[in-house]
């Protein structure tokens, strides 16, 4: 199965909102979050889509300054561990790039290994760790990318 990717629209909220709260549970985006990031002018989305264009996956990413914050990145159970992933975060990175942007921050659930995992294989390194950051109790890891060595 081919998977492309699209900017992300105001069409994909409701089912990306579903995907979130899937995937997220009780860390997930509320619609009204969702909305008000595409309101941001300094945000950039993109959306995994099928070939019907159904979304199944999303990230995106703040600018701020010099620097950048992966703001989120999901893609659907059933299409995870099939490189989608890396597709989708290599997307976001090239965007990054373009930007020239110094440093680009993230933060992940201390437990989800292939996640963290696949930001390793980026370079990102672990910089941090918050305690019962999200709202479940979940710890976060705070992972940076410094891109002013490239």
């Amino acid at each position: 199965m081919k998977l492309d990717l699209m900017e992300f629209s105001w069409w994909h909220v409701v089912k990306a909102h579903e995907i979130d709260k899937t995937a997220f549970n009780a860390t997930a985006w509320s619609l009204p979050t969702f909305w008000s990031e595409l309101t941001q002018r300094n945000r950039y989305y993109l959306a995994l889509v099928d070939e019907k264009k159904e979304i199944v996956g999303f990230g995106g990413v703040a600018f701020n300054g010099v620097d950048a914050d992966i703001q989120t990145m999901v893609i659907k159970p059933e299409y995870q561990k099939k490189g989608y992933g890396k597709k989708l975060l290599d997307a976001l990175l090239e965007k990054i790039t373009e930007n020239k942007v110094n440093r680009v921050f993230l933060e992940v659930v201390a437990d989800n290994k292939p996640a963290i995992s696949l930001y390793l294989s980026r370079k990102f390194e672990q910089i941090a760790k918050r305690t019962n950051y999200y709202p479940n109790g979940s710890d976060a890891v705070i992972m940076q990318l410094d891109l002013r060595t490239k």
